[in-house]
């Protein structure tokens, strides 16, 4: 089977939010929340009121300014990637076989055999081939018809889980 794609960088960008929807980035927040928290409870003398509004409000701007701050690095890192990657912006053809799956640009050559990929995960845009846990392969779902999908399926379905 062959698969021909270009993935554009808002596609990249979508794909790189879904390999984060981990839950591991809700568990630092919490942590920092939590911290926040804490330093608020013991920086705090509650009986000025004046005191705890301004610690709560700089707890509150501290822990939006980290949810902005860790938003807009994704996104910067992911454009980054995408930007200086020699695959990414360019026309790719995937072999997809039993032995794996072959990359075929016009001038370069790349097979990655099935025992790589250590996970996978798919919504209704995108097809992830993790080969790490930071790591994956983005195979868009529009660049595929429905036998493709359900041939790709069956191939990440033995060989991956």
């Amino acid at each position: 089977m062959n698969i021909t794609y270009q993935l554009t960088q808002e596609e990249y960008l979508q794909a790189v939010n879904l390999h984060h929807k981990k839950g591991k980035r809700t568990f630092i927040l919490a942590i920092y929340v939590m911290l926040a928290t804490l330093i608020v409870i013991v920086g705090t003398d509650f009986s000025n009121t004046r005191e705890i509004m301004t610690n709560t409000i700089a707890a509150f701007f501290s822990i939006s300014f980290y949810m902005l701050f860790v938003r807009v690095l994704s996104a910067y890192q992911a454009k980054n990637v995408y930007q200086k990657s020699t695959t990414l912006p360019n026309e790719v053809t995937l072999h997809i076989s039993g032995k794996g799956i072959k990359l075929d640009k016009k001038r370069h050559h790349a097979a990655i055999p099935w025992r790589a990929f250590s996970q996978w995960k798919n919504d209704e845009r995108f097809y992830l081939l993790y080969t790490n846990p930071r790591q994956f392969n983005v195979i868009p779902v529009r660049a595929m018809s429905e036998i493709e999908k359900k041939e790709l399926n069956t191939y990440l379905q033995k060989y991956i889980s």
